[in-house]
This record gives C-alpha cells, sequence and structure tokens, in this order.
C-alpha cells in the first residue's frame, strides 16, 4: 500500500472520528441539554454503541436533517479506508520490490477500489458535514469553543 494512501487513510479516519464526535455532542445536547462526559464517553463510546444506531438517533432528533445520507456515505468511505487493504497480486510470480497490487472492492471483486477517488469523494463532502453537524448542535443550545 502506497504511503499517499496510508496519508489518504489516517485523515479520512480520523475525520470521521471528529463527524461521529459531533454527533455524540449532538445527542447528549439533545436529552441532557448539555454534554455530559460520562454519558458520550461511557455510554456513546461503548464499542456496542454503534454507528448505526447514533445515525438512527441523529435522524430521531431531527428529522429533515439534509445530510443524513452525506453521512452515511462519509462512513461508507471511512470503512473501506479502514477495512480494505489487502491487496492482490496476478498470477502466481512474487511481486517484484515496490510493486503494488490491487485492493477488491468488497461488494464486487471484479472491481478494484480507487482509494483516490474514495478520498477526494470524501474530503469534497466532510466540510458541509461538520458545519452542518456544528450547527444542528448550536440550534440545540450547544456552544463551540475554540
Amino acid at each position: 500500500m502506497s504511503r499517499k494512501i496510508s496519508k489518504y487513510r489516517s485523515e479520512v479516519i480520523e475525520k470521521f472520528i471528529n463527524i461521529e464526535s459531533l454527533m455524540n455532542a449532538i445527542i447528549s445536547q439533545h436529552y441532557f441539554k448539555k454534554v455530559i462526559a460520562p454519558f458520550v464517553f461511557e455510554l456513546l463510546y461503548d464499542v456496542n454503541c454503534t454507528f448505526a444506531l447514533k445515525r438512527n438517533i441523529l435522524q430521531k432528533i431531527e428529522p429533515n436533517f439534509s445530510k443524513l445520507e452525506t453521512i452515511n456515505r462519509l462512513n461508507n468511505i471511512r470503512n473501506l479506508f479502514a477495512h480494505c487493504n489487502q491487496e492482490v497480486f496476478e498470477g502466481s510470480k512474487k511481486p517484484a520490490p515496490g510493486e503494488t497490487g490491487k485492493v477488491l472492492d468488497p461488494k464486487d471483486t471484479k472491481k478494484e477500489l480507487d482509494f483516490e477517488k474514495l478520498y477526494k469523494e470524501f474530503t469534497k463532502e466532510e466540510g458541509s458535514v461538520t458545519q452542518a453537524l456544528g450547527n444542528l448542535y448550536m440550534s440545540l443550545g450547544g456552544q463551540m469553543e475554540k
């Protein structure tokens, strides 16, 4: 896997952590009128409190939230970066030093994942999603600090 893809991977995962943190803040703000650290860290960060559950709660809090489908897509891209990196090589010969293989799309193994394209899609949408989540958080009475 190239260094560039590794850089993309870390950036996508870190930025998605920020998105999910904003979702956690929105959930706490909605139910408690403030962000309560034990609720966020002990419940919302629990391994069994999935992204899908948080997304569904967000949809109940704001049924008309315009970025919900985009958040789903960004999560799918995040999952591809986080879980798909097994390179495959054609033929039975040993790959040459520095040679890279293909990373297959888990939904269609006849296709190769295009991490460059996925990264560009993620970075194109991430800023507006983060902004919309921040706006929703503040509309619920939350405060942003610099």
